[in-house]
């Protein structure tokens, strides 16, 4: 019991400590792309979140995770939009909306690698992919590559795999202009007059995330694009990369908040502990029950010990015959014979000689007819009786 106590011990503070490194300790970098406004992991869009309070001062900045078509109420005709994603595929009821905001006068601001849906066929939008077409096996020139702004003929460097993405521009067919090229002159940012209003279309999201806006001077690029937009109040978007971010059940709500989902484990372990150590059923020491005496057996028993220290053998004798002739009549089936055709009978029934049967009913007479007898014929009748009485 001490041995299991000692690991006991020993795993409550493995846990304990595992759980509060869990806690407290360094939490780790999240490379996954989310372009989350207050995401400051390397591919979150905290940074730029911060930039346009520069680039549209004294506007209001307001976030938000549902679709243009949730929107279309909020947003006035004059607003600017904002979604970045690594895909763009609204439904056709959210493209409808966007583009009849732009026609009556909002601006937007679309990053994405791929445009797909009625949006792609209205604007007749392609991008292609760089790296697949140089082919997996060709190597590039680099291992980074460059945007440059035609205007300023500055240059803003990144990872070749990060801005590999092209606009195709035999595909276009509305009215554009180019605000940004990758390195084989190909454009990556385009500007489009729909309207009243403006589209800014972009192919490389992630040179707008946190990493890249502290490398370099690659943030001029970001505020340079975004100056293309009129100092309105903004909305921004963030449903067409990672959807509404809402807890559809009481659980994903409680796992998607720290503090929460810690708290969850411990209750699931301290319940566990609870099942292996005290969960066992206690019960108290069930008493031993004596079973029920024979009293019939013992009453017996009480009766012929006062006739024999009496020494009223004779009592004894004839109650012991009483039996004997009672067995006889149920086991043996015979009754209101005469001793000599009683004898015979049972002889033949016990397999007993007819010699010995007639000795027991002779003694059985000289007993009945005897005022007293001794000890010795009480033995003597016994032992003949027993004879009879072990017989199937």
């Amino acid at each position: 019991m001490k041995g299991d106590k000692k690991y006991i011990i020993i795993l409550t503070l493995i846990f304990i400590g595992f759980v509060s490194f869990q806690l407290w300790g360094p939490k780790p970098l999240n490379w996954n792309p989310t372009y989350l406004p207050k995401d400051k992991n390397p591919f979150g869009n905290y940074l730029l979140n911060e930039v346009l309070n520069d680039v549209f001062p004294s506007k209001n900045i307001s976030h938000s995770n549902l679709t243009f078509y949730e929107l279309q109420d909020s947003i006035s005709g004059d607003e600017n939009i904002i979604s970045i994603s690594d895909n763009f595929t609204p439904d056709a009821e959210a493209v409808k909306v966007l583009l009849e905001k732009v026609d009556n006068g909002a601006s937007v601001f679309i990053s994405a690698y791929r445009y797909q849906g009625l949006f792609e066929d209205t604007l007749h939008l392609q991008t292609n992919d760089l790296m697949f077409e140089r082919g997996i096996n060709v190597p590039t020139n680099a291992d980074t590559s460059f945007i440059q702004m035609p205007v300023t003929n500055k240059k803003y460097f990144y990872l070749t795999n990060h801005v590999g993405y092209y606009f195709y521009k035999d595909s276009l067919q509305h009215p554009y202009s180019i605000l940004a090229t990758n390195e084989d002159g190909k454009p990556v940012t385009l500007h489009i007059k729909w309207g009243q209003g403006n589209i800014i279309l972009n192919c490389t999201p992630i040179a707008f995330t946190n990493i890249y806006m502290v490398s370099g001077r690659n943030h001029e690029l970001i505020s340079s694009t975004l100056s293309y937009l009129p100092i309105k109040n903004v909305w921004w978007t963030s449903y067409y990369q990672v959807g509404r971010l809402e807890a559809s059940t009481p659980l994903r709500f409680i796992l998607k908040t720290d503090s929460l989902r810690w708290a969850y484990y411990l209750t699931l372990a301290g319940l566990i502990f609870f099942i292996l150590f005290e969960g066992k059923r206690k019960q108290r020491i069930i008493p031993i029950v004596a079973p029920l005496t024979n009293t019939t057996l013992e009453f017996v028993q009480t009766i012929g010990n006062l006739y024999w220290h009496a020494k009223d053998y004779k009592a004894i004798a004839t109650k012991k015959i009483v039996y004997f002739m009672d067995r006889v009549r149920s086991k043996y089936y015979l009754a209101n014979e005469p001793d000599d055709r009683l004898a015979q009978l049972l002889s033949k029934k016990t397999g007993q000689s007819l010699e010995q049967t007639q000795k027991l009913f002779s003694l059985i007479k000289v007993i009945q007819t005897s005022p007293t007898i001794s000890a010795q014929m009480l033995w003597d009748l016994t032992h003949e009786m027993e004879k009879y009485n072990y017989k199937k």
